[in-house]
């Protein structure tokens, strides 16, 4: 009988496991991977660097990723890459763009296998029942413990625990398992590739850029991310559409509009993907004795610094939880308040993702012309970009309304429509 259970060695399994186990926990670590450090899906490589992201600021300083607020980090001794800008970038070429005044980063990259590498010593250190290689296919809860079946290398067996932390990511099987899915909305079912490149040809390689346009066939923006210092590298994520696969999206895309110049002498090395299922978030995001956390509650991803903050937080609510206090309910507050999909704010998101197909390419270059040149505030976020872009067209209402009358109604319209709508 372990203290808690924890499905999934993402960063938020590991960090949940690592901190359960150094304050005195009986801790089982099951996750499918044989190897953490083998990044295999597509996912998130970069600290986002706003102030109070998700609820805390984060910093990279030697030997570690830290949390300003929450007084923790995370061990890390791998390359870091600080990305200076962002743009979103019309099919003419027309450019949004988000930086900082002084420079300073808005997003750090980081090498995630490294990351987790790190984080699977650790716990190895604090005395976790490391479980590599492992799946967790079937679980129950009696209301005394929680029995989660495993499979490995074709034999079965079964591991009990007084507390289950799911941290298994976005489709769960373990949070399925338990019917802790009930009541979410599905917006949404696609796919995704991150194709790392070479022979780059970028004149601002510190920049991550955001390509939009219907010209690409892409249900979201091509986003190309710089690869740390390696200014003839650099990551590419693109999103299927309803008809074609991913890579069909990216060989027809690479030779269009504002993309194309990156693109002509570049060659894929790696390739790396996920399907994702779209759903609203869990805003009670525990059931019994069991706790998602992470990907596996959330609306899409947390991202790694998201996830690192909610296995800390979920680690202190186990411990809460054995001492017979609501550690689960807290964790809940916290949930709903430090991440914005959780709120009103998650329909910005997509309305500022959904130019396309929403807004044809000739519109778009005139959008973005409007704002072309100005200074808009210094955010990584995928959140608050979307807003402050909208701000600066709109702050053209005037323009609009004498130019084209016909795309301020556009505008105007799709400012009312439901997450679901726009999804």
């Amino acid at each position: 009988m372990f203290d808690v259970a924890i499905i999934g060695a993402g960063p938020a399994g590991l960090l949940a496991a690592k901190t359960a186990a150094q304050r005195g926990l009986k801790v089982a670590l099951v996750e499918k991977r044989s190897d953490v450090s083998r990044i295999t899906r597509a996912c998130c490589q970069q600290l986002v660097m706003d102030e109070g992201y998700a609820g805390d600021t984060v910093s990279v300083k030697e030997g570690g990723i830290f949390f300003e607020r929450g007084g923790f980090g995370a061990a890390y001794a791998g390359p870091t890459f600080n990305v200076t800008k962002k743009y979103y970038i019309s099919p003419g070429g027309r450019r949004i763009c988000f930086a900082h005044p002084d420079g300073r980063p808005l997003a750090v990259q980081f090498d995630k296998g490294r990351l987790l590498q790190g984080l699977w010593g650790s716990c190895a250190g604090a005395g976790v029942e490391l479980m590599p290689g492992t799946t967790a296919w079937n679980g129950s809860d009696d209301g005394e413990k929680v029995t989660v079946q495993l499979t490995s290398r074709g034999r079965r067996s079964a591991i009990e625990a007084r507390k289950l932390v799911i941290a298994d990511g976005v489709n769960s099987r373990m949070a399925e398992a338990l019917n802790m899915n009930q009541g979410r909305t599905h917006f949404v079912t696609t796919q995704c590739l991150i194709y790392l490149l070479e022979g780059i040809d970028d004149p601002e390689p510190q920049a991550m850029k955001s390509f939009m346009g219907n010209v690409y066939q892409s249900r979201a923006p091509i986003i190309l991310y710089p690869y740390f210092n390696d200014p003839t590298r650099a990551r590419m994520c693109i999103a299927r559409n309803k008809s074609q696969l991913t890579g069909e999206v990216f060989a027809y895309a690479r030779d269009k509009a504002a993309l194309a110049p990156y693109l002509k002498n570049a060659r894929i090395v790696k390739t790396t993907g996920c399907g994702l299922k779209a759903c609203s978030s869990m805003m009670q995001p525990w059931r019994g004795n069991a706790l998602a956390i992470g990907d596996a509650a959330a609306f899409v991803e947390v991202e790694t610094q998201g996830a690192l903050m909610c296995g800390f937080y979920a680690a202190s609510a186990v411990l809460m939880e054995l001492a017979g206090q609501a550690g689960f309910a807290q964790y809940t507050r916290w949930w709903q308040q430090a991440f914005e999909f959780n709120g009103p704010d998650a329909l910005r998101v997509a309305q500022g993702y959904a130019l396309v197909p929403a807004y044809s390419d000739d519109e778009l270059d005139y959008l973005f012309g409007l704002v072309e040149g100005e200074a808009l505030p210094g955010s990584y976020s995928q959140y608050h970009t979307p807003k402050y872009m909208w701000d600066a067209i709109l702050a053209h209402r005037e323009q609009i309304s004498s130019d084209r009358p016909e795309l301020l109604k556009k505008i105007e319209s799709s400012m009312q429509l439901t997450l679901n709508d726009t999804l």
